[in-house]
């Protein structure tokens, strides 16, 4: 979708930070925002698609450090916190009453940990592909994943100690964070393939890994900026979580998860839909992580279309 935004701006956050904003559809319509995944990876203008511009007004921002935001891959004054400050202010700098709430995964944290604090401010929630931000899903994702992608996780562990392969997140962390600039590179290279490799065998294209390109400048800042929230429990936790899901009784949300989401598993899903009876709980049966899946972008469109009339 190519699509031209009404209004685009650089919001300086006050502490060396500068956030690229951008609104799209109608400036006098209801309106949403949409919080990106990673940490880190930055929003995508095809996340348009689930909305009807004619009828909505939509802003998407990078967050702290990500995409068009600067400085790229900053680590400094980078926190949950402060991206939780970052959504207010910016609802507050574009005179927005209140807006529907739209995150995946990452993204579905901040999101729940914003309403914690401006539950006032939500006129509905879309979650999808639920992040918990617990070690059960870190050790899931970098540890037990082995057994779906062994000759990817063998390919981004080669070379390395039995030590280092317990603690694959560590490693790559301790070369993203405090290496050189050739060992932060390959830390997000490996890193980069591994993910890749889960989202094929989501898909069902299991294939043999070839060798992972040279990561980019951006790729190594994404991949920077997400081990420092992993390894820092994302400045939150799951008990923080899932009690702000708690406390969101009078928000209508839908919850969307894939049945075959191999990043964020699908008992996530279930642990909120428990915290959450109002929630519409949508199962997406064979759906997997990424919204780029035609499954999960379809249950997107018809969630966002469901809760486009809440008060």
């Amino acid at each position: 979708m190519s699509v031209t935004p009404f209004d685009q701006q650089n919001l300086p956050t006050g502490d060396g930070h500068t956030l690229f904003v951008a609104q799209y559809g109608q400036t006098d319509a209801p309106a949403a925002v949409v919080l990106h995944g990673g940490p880190g990876s930055g929003t995508q203008p095809s996340v348009l698609e689930w909305f009807d511009l004619s009828r909505q007004r939509v802003v998407l921002f990078d967050q702290r450090g990500a995409g068009q935001s600067q400085p790229h891959g900053e680590i400094i004054n980078n926190d949950s916190t402060k991206l939780v400050a970052d959504i207010e202010m910016i609802r507050e700098r574009l005179g927005i009453e209140r807006w529907m709430v739209v995150g995946g995964s990452w993204g579905a944290t901040l999101a729940l940990l914003y309403a914690a604090q401006h539950a006032h401010r939500i006129r509905a929630m879309v979650l999808r592909g639920s992040f918990l931000a617990s070690q059960r899903e870190l050790n899931w994702f970098f540890q037990s994943l082995r057994a779906m992608a062994p000759l990817a996780w063998e390919q981004m562990t080669l070379g390395w100690s039995e030590e280092q392969q317990q603690q694959v997140l560590a490693t790559l962390g301790t070369q993203l964070l405090k290496g050189s600039e050739q060992e932060a590179e390959e830390a997000a290279t490996r890193w980069g393939a591994y993910e890749e490799a889960i989202m094929q065998a989501m898909s069902g294209k299991l294939t043999l890994p070839a060798a992972p390109s040279r990561a980019s400048a951006r790729t190594i800042g994404k991949y920077r900026l997400q081990a420092h929230y992993l390894l820092n429990a994302c400045f939150t936790g799951e008990a923080d979580v899932l009690k702000a899901a708690k406390a969101l009784a009078n928000t209508p949300t839908v919850i969307v998860h894939g049945s075959h989401d191999l990043v964020c598993p699908p008992e996530n899903a279930a642990r909120l839909a428990k915290l959450m009876p109002h929630a519409r709980l949508d199962w997406v049966v064979r759906g997997g992580h990424t919204p780029a899946d035609p499954l999960i972008a379809s249950a997107l469109r018809e969630a966002v279309l469901a809760l486009q009339a809440s008060p």
